[in-house]
């Protein structure tokens, strides 16, 4: 693997660690802050913790959107989009999320993934200038 291509890997590792943390971190902020109950609430097996926004989704689509913005692979890109919807629809259908939990979650999720994604770009721009 040329040098390039290795710089261009370990980027992209930074920019969906960077993304997963910071979804991660908002998720939680949201969450504690709406304090939303789950459609679940009484039955087996219900997580403990709210439900607006779905984390699950939040994540999943802004990695999605890092990734997609990051490499331009429309393949890979493709199959993350379809696993992160799948990820939403089966929230749903679990009973675990409203459908309002899971969409807000994808919107908020694709705007953590473009911002996390290109401030990360204009820090690499930056710093590469210098």
């Amino acid at each position: 693997m040329n040098r390039k291509w290795k710089r261009r890997y370990i980027q992209l590792f930074i920019t969906l660690i960077l993304t997963f943390l910071i979804s991660y971190w908002i998720a939680d902020i949201i969450k504690n802050s709406v304090k939303a109950p789950r459609p679940c609430v009484g039955l087996a097996g219900c997580p403990s913790d709210y439900s607006f926004p779905s984390r699950h989704a939040l994540i999943a689509f802004a990695l999605t959107t890092a990734f997609m913005l990051e490499t331009k692979n429309k393949v890979l890109s493709s199959l993350f989009a379809v696993t992160s919807i799948v990820i939403g629809a089966l929230r749903v259908v679990t009973f675990v999320h409203t459908p309002t939990d899971v969409i807000a979650g994808a919107f908020i999720g694709i705007a953590i993934g473009f911002v996390v994604q290109r401030f990360y770009l204009f820090l690499r721009f930056y710093y590469s200038e210098r």
